[in-house]
């Protein structure tokens, strides 16, 4: 420990003298979703000493324990996160709001009684059913001595889901159960390769992908690329689960990535590259025998419909409340217009 913690206040002492540190500053994230702008970093040797030298002090903040072990539900990975369940919901929810109110601002949230925003929340409900429906049977002892996947964080949920006019084919959430779907996965692809996307996003909501050591934000990126697309697979890996336990076939998600990868040789910017894994690569990892078995059996296993079931969890949705929702909205602006006030 004292020889690690010596080799990390040496190169900190190298990076100083050599100005490396005004150069690592700007390879610090400044979202969630940062953008690589060093694509040759590797090749600078006060950078790379830079990043040594943090990898080096975190490996002694996890030699303090300052750090806690997790186990990932349906993998059963264990990992390192840096902040509490509360701590995570409150500091991802405060930006995803943040996105929320500047969405609203420039009205590109599509009206909740709109047929593409009820399309999106029953393909939703569904996913989320299924998760809470699937959690107890994939998180429970295996009979050694490992810790028992976590769970906890996601009790007490106000699931939310909107439809954001977006050409992005795809989907973002935050911890606490915000999630957005962009409109151009609506102009696609089928529900069933919607649910995928959505259920990707529950997958690292459930993983606690936004806590992990790399999201820590003196992490340097280039180090942590390969955490960031470990992750995006680990989110396919439990999202090709959900799929087949919402009532959806695995194989969707195979389709998912099929045209995913069309749509981004259109595309222009390829700055995604430099986190995910590439289509072909992540469609290899869920069509794996024992993940897409798993996910085939919970298919099997799967309710008629899970959004309609009279199982589903009070943490989910429902259709009655997808309904009531839907005639309060509707009470609510016919009370406006017949006295006159403005609809909230």
């Amino acid at each position: 420990m004292n020889c690690l913690l010596r080799n990390s206040r040496r190169l900190l002492l190298v990076c100083k003298q050599a100005g490396g540190v005004r150069r690592l500053a700007s390879l610090l994230p400044t979202h969630a979703n940062p953008v690589f702008r060093f694509s040759q970093w590797y090749r600078n040797p006060r950078t790379v000493a830079a990043v040594a030298a943090l990898a080096s002090g975190a490996g002694a903040m996890a030699a303090l324990g300052l750090y806690d072990r997790e186990v990932v539900p349906y993998t059963n990975r264990t990992h390192m996160v840096i902040r509490s369940p509360q701590s995570e919901r409150q500091l991802w929810e405060s930006r995803y709001t943040k996105d929320k109110k500047i969405w609203a601002s420039e009205s590109r949230i599509v009206d909740p009684l709109h047929p593409d925003s009820i399309r999106v929340r029953r393909i939703a409900e569904k996913v989320i059913g299924a998760t809470y429906r699937t959690l107890p049977i994939n998180s429970s002892h295996d009979g050694t001595k490992r810790p028992k996947p976590q769970t906890s964080h996601l009790e007490g949920f106000e699931w939310e889901v909107i439809l954001v006019k977006d050409d992005d084919p795809t989907a973002a959430c935050a911890p606490g159960g915000k999630i957005a779907v962009f409109t151009g996965l609506l102009d696609r692809f089928t529900d069933a390769e919607i649910a995928f996307a959505i259920a990707h996003e529950i997958g690292h909501i459930v993983a606690r992908h936004y806590s992990e050591i790399c999201y820590a934000k003196w992490s340097p990126i280039p180090m942590f690329v390969p955490f960031f697309r470990r992750s995006e697979m680990e989110a396919d890996h439990i999202g090709t689960l959900l799929l087949g336990a919402a009532g959806f076939h695995p194989y969707a998600s195979l389709l998912y990535f099929r045209k995913q990868a069309i749509i981004e040789r259109e595309s222009v910017s390829q700055d995604h590259i430099l986190f995910n894994p590439s289509d072909t690569t992540r469609a290899e990892r869920v069509m794996q025998p024992k993940i897409m078995q798993e996910a085939l059996k919970l298919y099997k296993e799967a309710p008629p419909d899970e959004g309609t079931s009279s199982e589903a969890p009070a943490e989910g949705f429902s259709f009655r409340q997808t309904l009531g929702d839907a005639f309060q909205l509707i009470s609510t602006r016919l009370r406006h217009a017949l006295t006159g006030g403005s609809a909230d």
